[in-house]
Protein backbone atom coordinates (compact mmCIF):
# COMPACT_ATOMS: atom_id res chain seq x y z
CA UNK A 1 0.00 0.00 0.00
CA UNK A 2 2.78 3.01 1.01
CA UNK A 3 4.57 1.67 -2.19
CA UNK A 4 1.31 2.43 -4.44
CA UNK A 5 0.96 5.64 -2.81
CA UNK A 6 4.63 6.40 -3.48
CA UNK A 7 4.22 5.91 -6.95
CA UNK A 8 1.40 7.97 -7.02
CA UNK A 9 2.73 10.88 -5.82
CA UNK A 10 6.38 10.18 -7.90
CA UNK A 11 3.46 10.31 -11.33
CA UNK A 12 2.52 13.88 -9.64
CA UNK A 13 5.69 15.26 -9.79
CA UNK A 14 6.63 13.90 -13.10
CA UNK A 15 3.27 15.45 -14.31
CA UNK A 16 3.90 19.12 -12.53
CA UNK A 17 7.30 19.22 -13.86
CA UNK A 18 7.07 18.14 -17.52
CA UNK A 19 4.19 19.64 -18.28
CA UNK A 20 4.01 22.86 -16.35
CA UNK A 21 1.21 24.50 -14.17
CA UNK A 22 -1.46 24.64 -16.62
CA UNK A 23 -5.09 23.81 -15.09
CA UNK A 24 -5.76 20.28 -16.41
CA UNK A 25 -2.14 19.31 -15.14
CA UNK A 26 -3.11 20.72 -11.69
CA UNK A 27 -6.36 18.82 -11.99
CA UNK A 28 -4.67 15.53 -12.45
CA UNK A 29 -2.14 16.17 -10.12
CA UNK A 30 -4.87 16.84 -7.41
CA UNK A 31 -6.17 13.52 -7.90
CA UNK A 32 -3.10 11.37 -7.96
CA UNK A 33 -2.23 13.02 -4.45
CA UNK A 34 -5.88 11.89 -3.05
CA UNK A 35 -5.23 8.70 -4.66
CA UNK A 36 -2.27 8.20 -2.36
CA UNK A 37 -4.18 9.81 0.34
CA UNK A 38 -7.13 7.28 0.01
CA UNK A 39 -4.11 4.37 -0.41
CA UNK A 40 -2.46 5.37 2.53
CA UNK A 41 -5.96 5.22 4.73
CA UNK A 42 -6.85 2.04 3.27
CA UNK A 43 -3.68 0.31 4.50
CA UNK A 44 -4.40 2.35 8.00
CA UNK A 45 -7.53 0.73 7.79
CA UNK A 46 -6.68 -2.60 6.74
CA UNK A 47 -4.04 -2.57 9.63
CA UNK A 48 -6.60 -1.26 12.60
CA UNK A 49 -8.75 -4.24 10.83
CA UNK A 50 -6.33 -7.14 11.75
CA UNK A 51 -5.27 -5.68 14.45
CA UNK A 52 -8.35 -5.80 16.14
CA UNK A 53 -9.14 -9.48 14.60
CA UNK A 54 -5.98 -10.39 16.38
CA UNK A 55 -6.92 -8.93 19.22
CA UNK A 56 -10.35 -10.43 19.47
CA UNK A 57 -8.72 -14.08 18.69
CA UNK A 58 -6.13 -13.68 21.49
CA UNK A 59 -8.79 -12.58 24.12
CA UNK A 60 -11.18 -15.91 22.28
CA UNK A 61 -8.20 -18.34 22.91
CA UNK A 62 -7.82 -16.83 26.44
CA UNK A 63 -11.37 -17.71 27.76
CA UNK A 64 -11.53 -20.74 26.26
CA UNK A 65 -8.05 -21.52 27.60
CA UNK A 66 -9.23 -20.55 31.06
CA UNK A 67 -12.55 -22.47 30.64
CA UNK A 68 -10.89 -25.96 29.89
CA UNK A 69 -7.76 -25.05 32.30
CA UNK A 70 -8.94 -26.85 35.06
CA UNK A 71 -10.25 -29.95 34.04
CA UNK A 72 -9.05 -33.20 35.14
CA UNK A 73 -8.79 -36.00 32.40
CA UNK A 74 -10.26 -39.42 32.88
CA UNK A 75 -8.08 -42.10 32.72
CA UNK A 76 -8.70 -45.24 30.82
CA UNK A 77 -11.63 -46.62 31.07
CA UNK A 78 -11.55 -49.57 34.05
CA UNK A 79 -14.21 -52.73 32.82
CA UNK A 80 -15.99 -53.90 35.71
CA UNK A 81 -15.49 -57.84 36.26
CA UNK A 82 -19.05 -58.80 36.13
CA UNK A 83 -21.27 -55.73 34.97
CA UNK A 84 -24.87 -55.57 35.55
CA UNK A 85 -26.08 -55.58 32.16
CA UNK A 86 -29.65 -54.72 33.47
CA UNK A 87 -31.04 -51.04 33.52
CA UNK A 88 -31.51 -49.28 36.82
CA UNK A 89 -34.62 -50.17 38.58
CA UNK A 90 -37.37 -47.89 39.16
CA UNK A 91 -36.89 -46.45 42.95
CA UNK A 92 -39.97 -47.42 45.51
CA UNK A 93 -42.58 -44.86 46.18
CA UNK A 94 -42.82 -44.57 50.32
CA UNK A 95 -46.80 -43.72 50.95
CA UNK A 96 -45.65 -42.54 54.27
CA UNK A 97 -43.30 -40.21 53.00
CA UNK A 98 -44.32 -36.61 51.99
CA UNK A 99 -41.57 -34.28 50.64
CA UNK A 100 -42.21 -31.53 48.03
CA UNK A 101 -38.04 -31.22 47.40
CA UNK A 102 -37.77 -34.53 46.66
CA UNK A 103 -40.86 -35.13 44.92
CA UNK A 104 -39.08 -32.89 42.32
CA UNK A 105 -36.06 -35.30 41.96
CA UNK A 106 -38.40 -37.69 41.73
CA UNK A 107 -40.12 -36.33 38.97
CA UNK A 108 -37.45 -35.37 36.98
CA UNK A 109 -37.19 -38.55 34.98
CA UNK A 110 -33.20 -39.54 35.96
CA UNK A 111 -32.90 -41.99 38.16
CA UNK A 112 -28.83 -42.04 38.17
CA UNK A 113 -26.62 -38.67 39.56
CA UNK A 114 -23.16 -37.94 39.65
CA UNK A 115 -22.66 -36.37 43.16
CA UNK A 116 -22.43 -32.93 41.51
CA UNK A 117 -25.37 -33.21 39.38
CA UNK A 118 -27.57 -33.74 42.41
CA UNK A 119 -26.21 -31.34 44.44
CA UNK A 120 -26.96 -28.98 41.87
CA UNK A 121 -30.47 -29.69 41.88
CA UNK A 122 -30.62 -29.97 45.29
CA UNK A 123 -29.39 -27.23 45.65
CA UNK A 124 -31.59 -25.05 43.36
CA UNK A 125 -34.59 -27.45 44.95
CA UNK A 126 -33.42 -25.71 48.18
CA UNK A 127 -33.40 -21.72 47.15
CA UNK A 128 -36.29 -21.95 45.35
CA UNK A 129 -38.48 -21.08 47.68
CA UNK A 130 -36.31 -18.22 48.51
CA UNK A 131 -37.11 -16.94 45.14
CA UNK A 132 -40.70 -17.37 45.25
CA UNK A 133 -43.64 -16.78 47.79
CA UNK A 134 -44.33 -19.48 49.67
CA UNK A 135 -48.06 -20.71 49.08
CA UNK A 136 -50.33 -20.37 52.79
CA UNK A 137 -49.84 -23.84 54.27
CA UNK A 138 -46.89 -25.14 52.56
CA UNK A 139 -44.13 -27.56 54.15
CA UNK A 140 -41.03 -26.76 56.28
CA UNK A 141 -37.85 -25.73 53.98
CA UNK A 142 -35.49 -28.62 53.75
CA UNK A 143 -32.41 -28.90 55.15
CA UNK A 144 -29.88 -25.67 54.88
CA UNK A 145 -27.70 -27.12 52.93
CA UNK A 146 -27.45 -29.42 49.82
CA UNK A 147 -25.02 -31.53 51.35
CA UNK A 148 -26.86 -32.24 54.50
CA UNK A 149 -29.73 -33.29 53.00
CA UNK A 150 -27.67 -36.00 51.22
CA UNK A 151 -26.07 -36.74 53.90
CA UNK A 152 -29.88 -37.57 55.78
CA UNK A 153 -31.01 -39.29 52.51
CA UNK A 154 -27.70 -41.89 52.89
CA UNK A 155 -28.34 -42.43 56.61
CA UNK A 156 -31.95 -42.93 56.43
CA UNK A 157 -32.97 -46.27 57.32
CA UNK A 158 -33.79 -48.18 54.79
CA UNK A 159 -31.53 -45.55 52.72
CA UNK A 160 -33.61 -43.36 50.36
CA UNK A 161 -30.48 -42.66 47.54
CA UNK A 162 -27.81 -45.41 47.45
CA UNK A 163 -23.70 -45.27 46.50
CA UNK A 164 -23.73 -47.02 43.16
CA UNK A 165 -20.26 -46.04 42.19
CA UNK A 166 -17.85 -43.88 43.07
CA UNK A 167 -19.42 -40.18 43.31
CA UNK A 168 -22.51 -41.60 42.00
CA UNK A 169 -25.86 -42.23 43.66
CA UNK A 170 -29.11 -44.00 42.59
CA UNK A 171 -32.55 -43.13 44.28
CA UNK A 172 -33.54 -46.08 46.14
CA UNK A 173 -37.07 -44.28 47.68
CA UNK A 174 -39.12 -41.89 46.73
CA UNK A 175 -41.81 -39.78 48.67
CA UNK A 176 -45.29 -40.77 47.29
CA UNK A 177 -46.53 -37.31 48.44
CA UNK A 178 -46.75 -34.89 46.85
CA UNK A 179 -48.27 -35.62 43.34
CA UNK A 180 -46.48 -34.87 40.13
CA UNK A 181 -49.35 -31.85 38.84
CA UNK A 182 -48.39 -30.29 42.49
CA UNK A 183 -44.88 -30.70 41.79
CA UNK A 184 -45.53 -29.40 38.27
CA UNK A 185 -46.96 -25.76 39.76
CA UNK A 186 -45.20 -25.55 42.76
CA UNK A 187 -41.94 -22.95 42.62
CA UNK A 188 -38.99 -25.60 42.79
CA UNK A 189 -40.06 -27.47 39.56
CA UNK A 190 -38.44 -25.21 37.46
CA UNK A 191 -35.66 -24.07 38.61
CA UNK A 192 -34.46 -27.75 39.37
CA UNK A 193 -35.14 -28.81 35.74
CA UNK A 194 -33.11 -25.75 34.22
CA UNK A 195 -30.19 -26.87 37.05
CA UNK A 196 -29.81 -30.01 36.45
CA UNK A 197 -29.50 -29.25 32.55
CA UNK A 198 -27.61 -25.96 33.23
CA UNK A 199 -24.72 -28.26 35.26
CA UNK A 200 -24.64 -30.76 31.83
CA UNK A 201 -25.11 -28.42 29.50
CA UNK A 202 -21.69 -26.22 31.13
CA UNK A 203 -19.52 -29.60 31.57
CA UNK A 204 -20.36 -31.14 28.29
CA UNK A 205 -19.09 -27.94 26.75
CA UNK A 206 -16.12 -27.44 28.36
CA UNK A 207 -15.60 -31.02 27.16
CA UNK A 208 -16.19 -29.65 23.90
CA UNK A 209 -13.64 -27.28 23.49
CA UNK A 210 -11.01 -29.60 25.06
CA UNK A 211 -11.19 -31.69 21.91
CA UNK A 212 -9.97 -29.22 19.65
CA UNK A 213 -7.19 -28.66 22.52
CA UNK A 214 -3.77 -30.72 21.93
CA UNK A 215 -3.15 -30.77 25.38
CA UNK A 216 -7.08 -32.12 26.58
CA UNK A 217 -7.74 -33.82 23.61
CA UNK A 218 -7.21 -37.42 24.75
CA UNK A 219 -9.03 -37.11 27.86
CA UNK A 220 -12.00 -35.52 26.26
CA UNK A 221 -12.74 -38.21 24.25
CA UNK A 222 -12.51 -40.13 27.12
CA UNK A 223 -15.14 -38.26 28.55
CA UNK A 224 -17.55 -38.16 25.58
CA UNK A 225 -17.09 -42.17 25.26
CA UNK A 226 -18.00 -42.65 28.84
CA UNK A 227 -20.87 -40.02 29.24
CA UNK A 228 -22.39 -40.10 25.71
CA UNK A 229 -25.16 -41.95 27.05
CA UNK A 230 -25.87 -40.32 30.08
CA UNK A 231 -25.97 -36.89 28.20
CA UNK A 232 -27.98 -38.25 25.03
CA UNK A 233 -30.51 -40.11 27.83
CA UNK A 234 -30.99 -36.50 29.35
CA UNK A 235 -31.84 -35.07 26.43
CA UNK A 236 -34.63 -37.87 25.66
CA UNK A 237 -35.62 -37.51 29.33
CA UNK A 238 -36.36 -33.33 28.70
CA UNK A 239 -38.54 -34.74 25.70
CA UNK A 240 -40.64 -36.93 27.68
CA UNK A 241 -41.01 -33.99 30.09
CA UNK A 242 -43.61 -32.47 27.32
CA UNK A 243 -44.87 -29.03 27.93
CA UNK A 244 -43.33 -29.40 31.88
CA UNK A 245 -39.85 -28.34 30.32
CA UNK A 246 -39.26 -24.27 31.52
CA UNK A 247 -38.30 -22.05 28.83
CA UNK A 248 -35.18 -21.41 30.84
CA UNK A 249 -34.16 -24.88 30.40
CA UNK A 250 -34.28 -25.26 27.11
CA UNK A 251 -31.52 -23.19 25.70
CA UNK A 252 -29.03 -25.40 28.26
CA UNK A 253 -30.51 -28.91 26.45
CA UNK A 254 -29.56 -27.35 23.21
CA UNK A 255 -26.30 -26.67 24.67
CA UNK A 256 -26.02 -30.27 25.64
CA UNK A 257 -27.17 -30.89 22.22
CA UNK A 258 -24.70 -29.17 20.59
CA UNK A 259 -21.66 -30.90 22.27
CA UNK A 260 -22.72 -34.23 21.32
CA UNK A 261 -23.14 -32.75 17.70
CA UNK A 262 -19.96 -32.47 17.79
CA UNK A 263 -18.35 -35.50 19.53
CA UNK A 264 -20.60 -37.61 17.03
CA UNK A 265 -19.00 -35.47 14.53
CA UNK A 266 -16.39 -36.66 15.67
CA UNK A 267 -15.93 -40.24 16.04
CA UNK A 268 -18.18 -40.36 12.64
CA UNK A 269 -21.00 -41.46 13.80
CA UNK A 270 -23.93 -40.36 11.02
CA UNK A 271 -26.64 -42.36 12.56
CA UNK A 272 -26.41 -40.55 15.93
CA UNK A 273 -25.84 -37.74 15.27
CA UNK A 274 -29.52 -37.35 13.10
CA UNK A 275 -31.17 -38.93 16.30
CA UNK A 276 -29.85 -36.62 18.34
CA UNK A 277 -31.35 -34.13 16.27
CA UNK A 278 -34.43 -35.52 15.60
CA UNK A 279 -34.96 -35.80 19.49
CA UNK A 280 -33.86 -32.12 19.84
CA UNK A 281 -36.39 -30.95 17.55
CA UNK A 282 -39.10 -32.86 19.82
CA UNK A 283 -38.27 -30.83 23.08
CA UNK A 284 -41.25 -28.75 23.94
CA UNK A 285 -39.76 -24.97 23.39
CA UNK A 286 -37.12 -25.95 21.16
CA UNK A 287 -38.63 -23.84 18.09
CA UNK A 288 -38.97 -20.78 19.80
CA UNK A 289 -35.45 -20.74 20.77
CA UNK A 290 -33.66 -18.27 18.45
CA UNK A 291 -30.81 -19.64 16.53
CA UNK A 292 -31.13 -23.15 18.24
CA UNK A 293 -34.38 -23.64 16.82
CA UNK A 294 -33.52 -23.97 13.29
CA UNK A 295 -30.12 -25.17 13.80
CA UNK A 296 -31.89 -28.13 15.25
CA UNK A 297 -34.02 -28.18 12.45
CA UNK A 298 -31.02 -27.58 9.98
CA UNK A 299 -29.12 -31.07 12.00
CA UNK A 300 -32.13 -32.76 11.04
CA UNK A 301 -32.73 -32.35 7.85
CA UNK A 302 -36.33 -30.43 8.06
CA UNK A 303 -34.99 -27.01 7.50
CA UNK A 304 -37.19 -25.92 4.02
CA UNK A 305 -34.81 -23.13 3.36
CA UNK A 306 -32.33 -20.45 4.28
CA UNK A 307 -32.61 -19.97 7.64
CA UNK A 308 -34.14 -16.23 8.89
CA UNK A 309 -31.83 -13.76 10.19
CA UNK A 310 -30.75 -12.95 13.06
CA UNK A 311 -28.84 -10.02 15.27
CA UNK A 312 -26.04 -10.36 15.67
CA UNK A 313 -25.27 -10.97 12.03
CA UNK A 314 -22.73 -13.57 12.43
CA UNK A 315 -24.84 -15.65 14.01
CA UNK A 316 -27.49 -15.21 11.07
CA UNK A 317 -24.23 -15.51 8.86
CA UNK A 318 -22.86 -18.59 10.52
CA UNK A 319 -26.65 -20.28 10.24
CA UNK A 320 -26.55 -19.66 6.14
CA UNK A 321 -23.52 -21.09 5.81
CA UNK A 322 -24.08 -24.23 7.22
CA UNK A 323 -27.11 -24.38 5.27
CA UNK A 324 -25.18 -23.83 2.31
CA UNK A 325 -22.11 -26.14 3.52
CA UNK A 326 -25.29 -29.10 3.96
CA UNK A 327 -27.24 -28.53 0.44
CA UNK A 328 -23.92 -29.20 -1.15
CA UNK A 329 -23.29 -32.29 0.58
CA UNK A 330 -26.65 -33.32 0.10
CA UNK A 331 -25.78 -33.18 -3.86
CA UNK A 332 -22.62 -34.63 -3.73
CA UNK A 333 -23.91 -37.79 -1.70
CA UNK A 334 -27.10 -38.20 -3.11
CA UNK A 335 -26.77 -37.07 -6.60
CA UNK A 336 -30.13 -37.50 -9.53
CA UNK A 337 -30.79 -40.54 -10.88
CA UNK A 338 -30.03 -41.23 -14.07
CA UNK A 339 -26.94 -39.51 -14.79
CA UNK A 340 -23.55 -40.64 -16.15
CA UNK A 341 -20.34 -40.19 -14.48
CA UNK A 342 -19.29 -37.85 -16.82
CA UNK A 343 -22.72 -35.87 -17.01
CA UNK A 344 -22.35 -35.98 -12.61
CA UNK A 345 -18.90 -34.39 -13.13
CA UNK A 346 -19.83 -31.77 -15.73
CA UNK A 347 -23.18 -30.47 -14.20
CA UNK A 348 -23.41 -31.52 -10.63
CA UNK A 349 -19.76 -30.93 -9.43
CA UNK A 350 -19.58 -27.34 -10.35
CA UNK A 351 -22.72 -26.11 -8.42
CA UNK A 352 -21.33 -28.27 -5.29
CA UNK A 353 -18.38 -26.19 -5.58
CA UNK A 354 -20.62 -23.04 -6.07
CA UNK A 355 -22.23 -23.86 -2.42
CA UNK A 356 -19.13 -24.95 -1.02
CA UNK A 357 -17.15 -21.15 -1.91
CA UNK A 358 -20.58 -19.43 -0.79
CA UNK A 359 -20.50 -21.02 2.49
CA UNK A 360 -16.92 -19.54 2.93
CA UNK A 361 -17.78 -16.55 2.14
CA UNK A 362 -20.78 -16.74 4.79
CA UNK A 363 -18.91 -17.86 7.46
CA UNK A 364 -18.03 -15.33 10.23
CA UNK A 365 -13.62 -14.99 10.15
CA UNK A 366 -13.52 -15.81 13.37
CA UNK A 367 -14.90 -19.09 13.02
CA UNK A 368 -11.71 -20.87 12.00
CA UNK A 369 -12.76 -24.48 12.15
CA UNK A 370 -15.86 -23.79 9.62
CA UNK A 371 -14.21 -22.09 7.37
CA UNK A 372 -11.25 -25.21 7.08
CA UNK A 373 -13.87 -27.74 7.17
CA UNK A 374 -15.84 -25.46 3.62
CA UNK A 375 -11.90 -25.46 2.50
CA UNK A 376 -11.08 -28.80 2.76
CA UNK A 377 -14.79 -30.53 1.18
CA UNK A 378 -14.20 -27.75 -1.48
CA UNK A 379 -10.07 -28.89 -1.99
CA UNK A 380 -11.72 -32.65 -2.12
CA UNK A 381 -14.47 -31.53 -5.07
CA UNK A 382 -11.60 -29.70 -6.88
CA UNK A 383 -10.03 -33.18 -6.57
CA UNK A 384 -12.98 -35.16 -8.05
CA UNK A 385 -12.87 -32.48 -11.01
CA UNK A 386 -9.25 -32.84 -11.92
CA UNK A 387 -8.52 -30.01 -10.87
CA UNK A 388 -5.20 -30.12 -8.91
CA UNK A 389 -3.90 -26.77 -8.53
CA UNK A 390 -7.06 -25.17 -7.26
CA UNK A 391 -7.20 -28.08 -4.67
CA UNK A 392 -3.86 -27.19 -3.34
CA UNK A 393 -4.69 -23.61 -3.38
CA UNK A 394 -8.03 -23.86 -1.07
CA UNK A 395 -5.72 -26.28 1.76
CA UNK A 396 -2.70 -23.51 1.17
CA UNK A 397 -5.25 -20.96 2.27
CA UNK A 398 -7.15 -23.48 4.91
CA UNK A 399 -3.10 -24.10 6.55
CA UNK A 400 -2.62 -20.60 6.59
CA UNK A 401 -5.89 -19.86 8.87
CA UNK A 402 -4.79 -23.02 11.88
CA UNK A 403 -0.99 -21.54 12.36
CA UNK A 404 -0.52 -20.72 15.76
CA UNK A 405 -2.21 -23.58 17.24
CA UNK A 406 -5.90 -22.94 15.86
CA UNK A 407 -7.89 -25.94 15.26
CA UNK A 408 -5.66 -28.78 15.23
CA UNK A 409 -7.67 -31.38 14.20
CA UNK A 410 -8.52 -29.50 10.73
CA UNK A 411 -4.75 -28.64 10.84
CA UNK A 412 -4.10 -32.63 10.39
CA UNK A 413 -7.23 -33.21 7.84
CA UNK A 414 -5.33 -30.08 5.72
CA UNK A 415 -1.96 -32.34 5.52
CA UNK A 416 -3.93 -35.50 4.67
CA UNK A 417 -6.04 -34.08 2.08
CA UNK A 418 -2.53 -32.38 0.84
CA UNK A 419 -1.34 -35.44 0.79
CA UNK A 420 -3.74 -36.54 -1.79
CA UNK A 421 -2.81 -33.99 -3.77
CA UNK A 422 0.65 -34.63 -4.13
CA UNK A 423 -0.45 -38.37 -4.83
CA UNK A 424 -2.96 -37.55 -7.48
CA UNK A 425 0.19 -35.28 -9.06
CA UNK A 426 2.67 -38.35 -8.93
CA UNK A 427 4.68 -36.61 -5.72
CA UNK A 428 5.09 -40.27 -4.07
CA UNK A 429 7.53 -38.12 -1.58
CA UNK A 430 5.49 -35.42 -0.51
CA UNK A 431 2.43 -37.78 -0.01
CA UNK A 432 4.06 -39.66 2.19
CA UNK A 433 5.51 -37.00 4.19
CA UNK A 434 2.50 -35.44 4.78
CA UNK A 435 0.81 -38.40 5.70
CA UNK A 436 3.04 -38.82 7.91
CA UNK A 437 2.50 -35.43 9.51
CA UNK A 438 -1.28 -35.92 10.00
CA UNK A 439 -0.61 -39.32 11.58
CA UNK A 440 1.32 -37.49 13.87
CA UNK A 441 -1.65 -35.21 14.44
CA UNK A 442 -4.09 -37.34 14.57
CA UNK A 443 -2.06 -39.69 17.19
CA UNK A 444 -1.52 -36.75 19.47
CA UNK A 445 -5.42 -35.55 19.03
CA UNK A 446 -6.58 -39.48 19.74
CA UNK A 447 -8.58 -39.02 17.06
CA UNK A 448 -9.15 -42.75 15.70
CA UNK A 449 -10.85 -41.74 12.24
CA UNK A 450 -7.55 -39.58 11.34
CA UNK A 451 -5.54 -42.43 11.98
CA UNK A 452 -7.62 -44.94 10.75
CA UNK A 453 -7.36 -42.91 7.32
CA UNK A 454 -3.90 -42.54 7.41
CA UNK A 455 -2.35 -45.53 8.26
CA UNK A 456 -4.76 -46.88 5.18
CA UNK A 457 -3.24 -44.21 2.71
CA UNK A 458 0.41 -45.28 4.48
CA UNK A 459 -0.14 -49.33 4.25
CA UNK A 460 -1.75 -48.74 0.60
CA UNK A 461 1.03 -46.69 -0.53
CA UNK A 462 3.87 -49.28 0.81
CA UNK A 463 2.43 -52.11 -0.77
CA UNK A 464 2.83 -50.77 -3.81
CA UNK A 465 5.59 -48.65 -3.76
CA UNK A 466 8.07 -50.70 -1.02
CA UNK A 467 11.18 -49.14 -2.17
CA UNK A 468 9.92 -45.30 -0.88
CA UNK A 469 9.54 -47.13 2.88
CA UNK A 470 13.47 -45.74 4.04
CA UNK A 471 11.50 -42.47 5.52
CA UNK A 472 8.78 -44.67 7.68
CA UNK A 473 11.54 -46.20 9.71
CA UNK A 474 14.44 -45.43 11.67
CA UNK A 475 17.74 -45.42 9.39
CA UNK A 476 19.45 -47.97 12.58
CA UNK A 477 18.77 -50.91 10.72
CA UNK A 478 18.69 -51.64 6.32
CA UNK A 479 14.85 -53.04 5.16
CA UNK A 480 14.27 -54.85 2.70
CA UNK A 481 10.57 -54.48 0.79
CA UNK A 482 9.20 -57.51 1.67
CA UNK A 483 9.72 -56.24 5.54
CA UNK A 484 7.79 -52.75 4.53
CA UNK A 485 5.08 -54.62 3.15
CA UNK A 486 4.86 -56.59 6.09
CA UNK A 487 4.93 -54.02 8.80
CA UNK A 488 2.11 -52.49 6.03
CA UNK A 489 -0.19 -54.85 6.18
CA UNK A 490 0.02 -54.54 10.11
CA UNK A 491 -1.22 -51.14 9.39
CA UNK A 492 -4.29 -52.01 7.19
CA UNK A 493 -5.24 -54.52 9.68
CA UNK A 494 -5.01 -51.68 12.05
CA UNK A 495 -6.69 -49.35 9.86
CA UNK A 496 -9.85 -52.03 8.92
CA UNK A 497 -9.93 -53.03 12.46
CA UNK A 498 -10.86 -48.83 13.70
CA UNK A 499 -13.24 -49.12 10.38
CA UNK A 500 -14.87 -51.96 12.07
CA UNK A 501 -15.35 -50.49 15.44
CA UNK A 502 -16.48 -47.24 13.98
CA UNK A 503 -18.56 -49.05 11.33
CA UNK A 504 -17.88 -46.41 8.65
CA UNK A 505 -18.97 -49.29 5.83
CA UNK A 506 -21.10 -51.77 5.81
CA UNK A 507 -19.92 -55.13 6.93
CA UNK A 508 -20.77 -56.84 3.93
CA UNK A 509 -18.89 -54.41 1.95
CA UNK A 510 -14.93 -55.62 1.38
CA UNK A 511 -12.77 -52.93 3.06
CA UNK A 512 -10.32 -50.73 0.86
CA UNK A 513 -7.73 -51.92 3.52
CA UNK A 514 -8.58 -55.71 3.40
CA UNK A 515 -8.17 -55.43 -0.58
CA UNK A 516 -4.25 -54.13 0.20
CA UNK A 517 -4.00 -56.90 2.76
CA UNK A 518 -4.36 -59.54 0.30
CA UNK A 519 -2.32 -57.57 -2.64
CA UNK A 520 0.56 -57.57 0.51
CA UNK A 521 -0.27 -61.68 1.25
CA UNK A 522 0.19 -62.36 -2.37
CA UNK A 523 3.58 -60.66 -2.42
CA UNK A 524 5.02 -62.01 1.06
CA UNK A 525 3.79 -65.76 -0.24
CA UNK A 526 6.65 -67.74 -1.00
CA UNK A 527 8.95 -65.99 1.95
CA UNK A 528 9.22 -66.47 5.32
CA UNK A 529 7.61 -63.10 5.97
CA UNK A 530 3.62 -63.36 6.49
CA UNK A 531 1.35 -60.30 6.96
CA UNK A 532 0.71 -58.74 10.06
CA UNK A 533 -2.78 -59.06 12.19
CA UNK A 534 -1.40 -55.73 14.79
CA UNK A 535 1.15 -52.65 14.31
CA UNK A 536 4.74 -54.17 15.17
CA UNK A 537 6.46 -50.85 13.99
CA UNK A 538 4.20 -47.18 13.62
CA UNK A 539 5.73 -45.02 11.08
CA UNK A 540 7.91 -42.40 12.31
CA UNK A 541 6.46 -39.38 13.51
CA UNK A 542 7.08 -36.05 11.38
CA UNK A 543 6.24 -32.78 13.62
CA UNK A 544 4.37 -29.94 12.19
CA UNK A 545 7.14 -27.32 10.88
CA UNK A 546 4.39 -24.43 12.04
Amino acid sequence: MVAYALLFELARNLVLNSLGESPAVKFAAGTLRWLSVLVIAAAAVYVGYRFVQRYREKIRTANELELIADLVEPGAEVVAANPDPNPAPNPDPDPAWTDEAMAVVRDLGVREFEAAALLAVLTAVREAPARRTAAPGAQDEPPSTAEVLLRQLLEHSPPRVKIVGAQRYRLAIVPRWPEPDEVFEGARWPTAVTALAHYYAELSTRWAFALDSVRFAAGARRWFGAHEADLSGLVSAYVDLGERVPATAVAEVARIGDALDGWYARIGDGERQARLATTLCSVRGMEDVVLHGDLAQLRAGRLPGKPNRYRPRNLSTSLSARWEHREALRLLTDPPGGLSEQDWRRGTLPVVAERLEAAWWLLPREDVAGEVCALINLAVVHLRQGRLVAAQDRLELAESLTRGGRDPDGRAHIRETMGIVWWARGEFGRAVRCWQQALTGYRTLADDLGTARCLQHLGSAMVVGPEHGGTLFAADQPITHNEVRRQASGWLFEAHRLHRRYRLHDRNTECYAEGYIEKARSSLAGTNLTVLGHIDRWPLPVGDPH
